[in-house]
């Protein structure tokens, strides 16, 4: 299995469709599967999720870290940052 490092979240980068998972045991991972990869904390190296494949991990996949409370999101995924919705040319 490879090990991969996750990277924290960057200020205002909230997935509009997705949601946070909570590590609530820092010995446990939060997600199991049977994929190739392991997915460890960028900040503290915590085990987030084991065995899993990268189409599962995709950029609606958020862990808060059991251990040192980092909200981490898989490295190669790019996310867009949130937006308020564009108001309408008349102001209603």
């Amino acid at each position: 299995m490879a090990t991969k490092t996750m990277r924290r979240i960057r200020d205002g980068e909230v997935p509009i469709d997705g949601g946070t998972a909570v590590q609530d045991d820092p010995g446990r991972p939060v997600f199991r599967g049977n994929g190739a990869d392991d997915y460890v904390c960028a900040e503290c190296g915590n085990l987030l999720a084991t065995g899993m494949n990268p189409e599962h991990m995709g950029r609606r996949v958020r862990i808060r870290c059991g251990r040192c409370r980092t909200i981490n999101i898989a490295a190669e995924v790019p996310v867009e940052l949130a937006r308020r919705p564009a108001r309408p040319a008349n102001g209603r």
